[in-house]
């Protein structure tokens, strides 16, 4: 993301760090539309702060510019840092930006608020444990997560469509389905779609398949792993950036991210790979929960209602 010309002893700052400070544009947001890494945002730009904003982006800060979080308490500190992936200037409507999550950054001061906020920050990374058996376990957890979810909201779909086709099996059936599927991080998901015609092509699992792909493609924190593509084998092991990109989409698979706008923030704020595995699998628990508490109460009514008819 920055130029990382040295690092010296960022000790003061309370966190790890890469490199000096540096200068960054903040585009505000407010902080229930936070985005995670390799998420994408599209915007047009029309107000003069903006669109003078947007240039001394593009000309002083090589497309890169922070995700302003907007509290009822203020600025959140931690942020997002996108960049400019393309654009349309047109005249008389603004500027159309389409933005791309590559990182994240802490700001340590706001040093300009008009026209537009401008602050100092610095770019952080994540810490990996020296052992990563831990974080591969947390990691097969999330991966099975998504698994049992995708199965409770099927069957959820098949109680709301027609209950008396729904079977007791279905459950058990989708999850060896799925985890007897070889291409599950495959390169070319569609391919993969093809073997499995009756689960939908967005059920959680495969939301959870693109999101990891997108995290892991996008990522810029410049360490070394295997060339080869990600595969997400928990029981070979993961490198740190396949454990990095399993821990950015465990919290993108709703269709309405808002709902978890607390968790994302969390999440981003967390540069402990094994603490942000740790909060993504207590989420999915939660979901979990949930999930299998509305489908008691769905086939409860449904034994209620045929009992009374017997």
């Amino acid at each position: 993301m920055f130029d990382h010309p040295g690092t010296g002893d960022d000790s003061r700052l309370g966190r790890e760090q890469e490199g000096p400070p540096k200068s960054i544009c903040i585009l505000p947001f407010p902080c229930q539309e936070v985005l995670l890494q390799g998420e994408t945002k599209q915007l047009r730009l029309y107000e003069d702060r903006f669109v003078e904003l947007f240039d001394d982006v593009m000309e002083k800060h090589e497309g890169v510019v922070a995700m302003g979080l907007l509290a009822s308490s203020g600025l959140i500190k931690t942020v997002p840092l996108c960049e400019v992936e393309a654009y349309n200037r047109m005249e008389g409507f603004g500027i159309f930006v389409t933005l791309r999550v590559v990182g994240r950054a802490q700001l340590l001061d706001v040093v300009q608020q008009e026209p537009y906020i401008k602050a100092v920050c610095t770019e952080l990374s994540d810490k990996f444990p020296p052992n990563l058996d831990m974080p591969n376990l947390l990691a097969d957890a999330i991966e099975d997560a998504m698994l049992t979810l995708s199965a409770l909201e099927h069957k959820l779909e098949l109680v709301a469509e027609d209950p008396e086709t729904e079977e007791d099996t279905e459950m058990e059936r989708r999850i060896n389905v799925a985890k007897l599927d070889d291409k599950y991080f495959a390169d070319d998901i569609d391919d993969d779609d093809d073997d499995d015609d009756d689960e939908p092509m967005v059920d959680r699992r495969r939301r959870f398949q693109q999101a990891y792909r997108v995290a892991f493609d996008t990522d810029t924190q410049g360490y070394v792993s295997s060339p080869s593509s990600p595969k997400g084998n928990g029981s070979a092991g993961r490198t740190p950036q396949e454990l990095a990109a399993v821990s950015w989409a465990a919290y993108m698979t709703e269709f309405l991210p808002e709902q978890d706008a607390i968790y994302r923030i969390q999440a981003i704020d967390e540069t402990e790979i094994f603490e942000r595995l740790k909060l993504a699998s207590y989420m999915l628990r939660e979901k979990r929960d949930k999930l299998q508490k509305q489908l008691d109460i769905v086939n409860m009514k449904k034994k209620d209602d045929d009992d009374v008819v017997l």
